[in-house]
């Protein structure tokens, strides 16, 4: 899911004010390394994951806060089944019904239980390019929404560039990356998504390149004036969307919590 969903997912189980912004800042941190190196190949469910793992075992004094990769990986996996798959998420499937997660020191985790239960629910087949773009255009939707009706999450967002400092030492660790390297590309990607900058300006940066990587990848071309006047006029569908997936999130992460 998108960066500000994201920080939605935490504020949706996480009352702890003070925990607010360091659980969101991780779960973002592993968005940003994903996005912005290519080189970096593992895929990105298992790392969050093992991500969760690592801390345990290696930072215990930064628990409980990197609970909110779980709820990341669950976010991420409802969106893929409620959206599509798009074609570089594809590995991320294939990984995640192969890995044995007891073998990995992960069966407390069982996020395989999770994907079943919301994919015998939720889950319709997407056909073709279109039905991508369409989940991607779902996906803005939700971010529009949340940034209409839940303006606090973008305090969040911009506070955490700061709060990256206090994971600095965790992910340039695991990533065996230096701390100035692995702030450089969270400020990138950071910038990417204008922290900060009105809702229009964000909505056209989304379309933006959402018109980009469908012709990149999908060959179609985006009506880009059409689209933005519809998600901006179109307030109850996106507040219909973000309802609906929050609906089924909140079931996802219950399951997972009380296995």
């Amino acid at each position: 899911m998108l960066p500000r969903r994201h920080i939605f997912d935490v504020c949706e189980f996480v009352k702890d004010k003070d925990a607010l912004l360091p659980m969101c800042t991780v779960t973002l941190a592993i968005d940003a390394i994903k996005h912005l190196d290519p080189k970096y190949k593992k895929d990105h469910l298992v790392e969050a994951l093992e991500l969760n793992e690592f801390i345990c075992y290696m930072y215990p004094n930064m628990r409980p806060n990197n609970r909110s990769l779980l709820l990341h990986v669950v976010s991420d996996l409802l969106g893929l089944l409620m959206y599509g798959v798009p074609i570089k998420a594809r590995p991320s499937i294939h990984n995640l019904e192969i890995v044995n997660y007891s073998k990995e020191n992960m069966e407390v985790y069982p996020v395989i239980e999770v994907w079943n239960m919301l994919k015998v629910k939720v889950y319709t087949k997407k056909h073709g390019p279109e039905s991508i773009i369409e989940g991607f255009i779902q996906k803005i939707r939700i971010e529009m929404d949340i940034m209409e009706h839940h303006s606090f999450t973008e305090k969040i967002f911009i506070n955490s560039k700061e709060c990256l400092k206090t994971w600095l030492p965790v992910l340039s660790s695991y990533y065996d990356k230096t701390g100035k390297t692995i702030g450089k590309i969270y400020e990138e990607w950071w910038n990417l998504w204008l922290c900060g900058e009105k809702k229009e300006k964000v909505l056209q940066g989304m379309i933006d390149r959402l018109a980009s990587q469908a012709a990149n990848e999908y060959k179609m071309e985006i009506d880009k004036d059409q689209l933005f006047h519809s998600i901006m006029t179109e307030k109850e569908v996106n507040r219909n969307t973000n309802k609906q997936f929050s609906s089924w999130y909140k079931e996802g992460v219950n399951l997972l919590m009380k296995i």
